[in-house]
């Protein structure tokens, strides 16, 4: 392993243990020694898999990911889940519950395989919205209302994935169909 591989792991290790202190809130010896063990046991297990996906993909320089923007896109990614929350818990709350699911079916560009999974995984994570599918650059995404895949639409989700591996966003969506509960599958 270089350099670099090392690196990963010890930036993985350190950020799996720290979520391991920030859940746990135990700080003794018995708790953080479980800890240890979990990071390591993780860590092991994650390499083979690792190692499968970063075969899988082709590399480019451009294509790293930057972790200073990464440091940028969780709180902002957080701040994006309290939104969608909000607005969803207005929607079933609201008396007329202004519900409207639709599925959205785009193809974007975006440069490996580890971007779609963050654009999939950041879609599910935000309240109202679910990734279906993902095949090659085409996603399936439902979503419960209108609101709740605008940041799809406004491109504002794929342009923050695009700079965590890029300077500048790249293209936009492409393709974009969505499909309502009324028109047929």
């Amino acid at each position: 392993m270089n350099r670099t591989d090392w690196l990963s792991i010890i930036i993985q290790a350190a950020m799996l243990m720290a979520f391991w202190l920030l859940l746990s809130g135990h700080y003794d010896f018995l708790h953080i020694s479980f800890g240890i063990f979990s990071v390591i046991l993780v860590l092991f297990i994650n390499q083979p898999l690792r190692r499968h996906l970063v075969s899988l993909e082709a590399h480019s320089p451009t294509l790293k990911l930057n972790f200073w923007r990464l440091l940028y896109y969780i709180p902002w990614l957080l701040w994006q889940i309290v939104l969608a929350s909000l607005q969803v818990a207005q929607a079933v709350l609201h008396p007329k519950c202004p519900i409207d699911p639709a599925l959205l079916r785009f193809k974007t560009r975006l440069g490996n395989t580890s971007s779609r999974v963050i654009l999939g995984n950041s879609i599910t994570l935000t309240p109202g919205t679910i990734t279906v599918d993902i095949a090659d650059d085409e996603f399936l995404v439902h979503g419960l209302m209108d609101l709740s895949y605008s940041g799809i639409l406004d491109d504002s989700l794929r342009g923050e994935v695009a700079k965590l591996y890029e300077r500048k966003p790249g293209q936009a969506l492409q393709n974009v169909e969505i499909i309502k509960s009324d028109d047929a599958l």
